[in-house]
């Protein structure tokens, strides 16, 4: 029994164990439910407390842009933002980069209130800049000036390199303002409006204080009646003063701005400098009239300016490039005038003297041989005694316009020219032709006069015509003049009632085009000339021949003549032909050799055989 009260114990204890170890375990569990709950609790609230931190750091970022409307503000106010290019540079980052983020959230709170201040704020910010620089800019050229004043009453020569000094001291503090204004200009367009009036300000200060000074100097150089190489030096001298003057106006506006593509101030600014040189050199172009002084202008300005300084005119000098040539274009048309009036008046309008026809009286004055040494037509030893002023007058005057002129222009000139001067040579054949011989008492004599006047007139012809066709084919060009216009011939034709196309024929004009070859011309003058006188000496020559065949044609013609009568006719004697052979045979021998005298001495004497 004991035994048994002793395991009933023992079992009621047991029982009373797993009990109580079941309720430690469920309080076990409960204790780890609580303990996850409570880490789930923890990581969720780390987690909050996170995300919280970034939402008030992301509200503080964009705080900041909304914050900075003051510090800007302040900055602006006290003037600290053009002081320094850094400080600069960090206001418009700061003003930028608000602004488009405003841009961006246009539904934020206030968004559009803050966005104009902003742009506002950089208005500003650009106008403080573009105030600092002219400021800087005017007190340059205040100093310069007050330099030029003490040079000038010092009496010391004009030094260019004092324009620019200053500006280029000064440039240095300024250089990187502009850079960064033209870094920004894609930014917002008033960045580059700021640039623009900095560029057209500067532009408007450097206009005031140099265009006295080189007006001044310009019209010290060109003072005076300047003719010939005087001119010739004195458009030299402007024109290098002007392309260094261009190229440091240049330099110094380098010295300030970034280049760009189109930039208006830099093309204003040497258009400018180069019209001061323009309305200084045209007067004198306009008034000038001498045709020696023209030529050698423009060739100044072609083979000195134009030439040497080609490659500018796609690149740094375009502007005074394009007022060169307007000038150039302006000194070929005056030339082109004067030329027009010297042909018309010394050429067309020759008066022929007595002193002019005074052939071959004048021939003997001029070198045998000389010219037929086959010289270039530009050199001035061409041009020999004997010819007849208008042929040297043609000659000289196309010798001063060839490769001055355009060679299209040179052709219509030249063309006209020698047009006229083989008019005039004519002309002039004709006058030789028609004088009176001289009376010769001596048996024969007068014959040989008549023969003579008319050789003489031939010669002459011929002999200008060959000088003239060397001295023009010297001439690397064709003297072709092609003209059209219109033909109405079809309006006479409706006036005799023979409409063409019916009425509307009539207001249906024909385009004609006719060329006008001046070599071909003067080859066919020239051959024509030689014909003549051929025919000329042979006339002379066979006159007894010519006589006997007169007499034999009138004969023969005659309604059934007898042929075996014509030796039997008095002009057909023995006596009557031997006398008439006997004077062919003199007149060849008297009048050969004074032909051949006269053509020796026609065509040795710079005639151009």
């Amino acid at each position: 029994d004991q035994v048994a009260e002793i395991c009933s114990t023992t079992c009621s204890e047991l029982d009373g164990l797993l009990e109580h170890l079941s309720q430690l375990d469920e309080q076990r569990l409960e204790v780890v439910r609580k303990t996850t709950a409570l880490h789930e609790q923890c990581e969720q609230m780390v987690q909050d407390q996170e995300h919280l931190s970034k939402s008030a750091e992301s509200l503080a970022e964009r705080l900041d842009f909304y914050d900075r409307v003051a510090d800007v503000a302040r900055m602006l106010d006290q003037g600290q933002a053009a002081a320094s290019d850094a400080d600069f540079g960090s206001v418009l980052d700061q003003l930028d980069g608000s602004i488009m983020f405003l841009e961006s959230h246009p539904d934020f709170c206030q968004a559009q209130a803050y966005l104009h201040q902003f742009e506002h704020l950089r208005n500003r910010a650009c106008l403080a800049a573009q105030t600092a620089v002219q400021r800087s800019l005017e007190k340059s050229m205040a100093q310069v000036e007050q330099q030029l004043r003490e040079k000038a009453g010092a009496g010391a020569p004009d030094d260019t390199r004092v324009f620019y000094t200053r500006f280029k001291a000064a440039a240095l503090n300024h250089r990187p303002l502009m850079a960064l204004l033209h870094r920004r200009m894609e930014l917002h367009e008033s960045y580059g409006s700021t640039l623009e009036k900095l560029e057209e300000f500067y532009v408007d200060v450097r206009l005031r204080l140099i265009r006295a000074p080189v007006t001044g100097h310009l019209q010290s150089v060109l003072k005076g009646d300047l003719q010939g190489a005087e001119l010739e030096a004195a458009t030299r001298q402007a024109s290098s003063y002007i392309l260094d003057l261009s190229k440091f106006e240049r330099e110094c506006f380098e010295a300030y701005f970034e280049l760009r593509q189109p930039q208006e101030a830099l093309r204003l600014l040497l258009d400018t400098v180069a019209s001061i040189f323009y309305k200084a050199l045209r007067p004198i172009v306009i008034a000038c009239d001498s045709i020696d002084s023209l030529r050698e202008m423009a060739d100044c300005l072609q083979m000195d300016v134009l030439g040497p300084h080609q490659q500018s005119a796609t690149g740094e000098l375009v502007p005074v490039m394009a007022k060169v040539y307007q000038l150039h274009k302006d000194v070929q048309e005056r030339l082109i005038f004067c030329v027009e009036n010297y042909i018309r008046e010394e050429i067309k309008g020759f008066q022929v003297t007595d002193a002019a026809l005074d052939y071959p009286a004048s021939l003997y004055d001029a070198e045998p041989g000389r010219d037929g040494e086959a010289e270039p037509a530009s050199s001035s030893a061409s041009l020999q005694k004997g010819w007849f002023p208008t042929m040297r007058k043609t000659l000289v005057i196309l010798d001063k316009i060839y490769r001055v002129l355009e060679l299209t222009t040179f052709q219509g000139l030249a063309q006209e020219a020698v047009d006229l001067c083989i008019a005039s040579l004519k002309a002039a054949a004709l006058q030789l032709e028609r004088r009176a011989p001289p009376q010769v008492d001596a048996p024969g004599g007068q014959a040989l006069a008549v023969l003579a006047r008319d050789v003489d007139a031939q010669l002459f012809l011929v002999r200008h015509l060959f000088a003239l066709r060397e001295r023009v084919q010297a001439f690397e060009c064709d003297l072709v003049v092609s003209e059209k216009y219109f033909n109405f011939s079809n309006v006479w034709e409706a006036l005799h009632l023979k409409l063409p196309d019916g009425l509307l024929g009539i207001l249906k004009p024909t385009m004609r085009q006719s060329q006008v070859d001046s070599k071909r011309d003067i080859e066919a003058e020239l051959q024509a000339a030689c014909e003549a006188l051929i025919a000329l000496l042979a006339a002379h020559m066979t006159q007894p021949l010519a006589a006997l065949n007169g007499q034999i044609g009138p004969f023969i013609s005659r309604d059934g003549v007898d042929w075996a009568q014509l030796k039997a006719q008095p002009f057909m004697s023995a006596a009557n032909l031997r006398t008439i052979v006997g004077a062919f045979r003199s007149n060849v021998s008297e009048r050969v050799p004074f032909a051949a005298a006269h053509v020796r001495l026609y065509l040795a004497a710079g005639g151009g055989a």
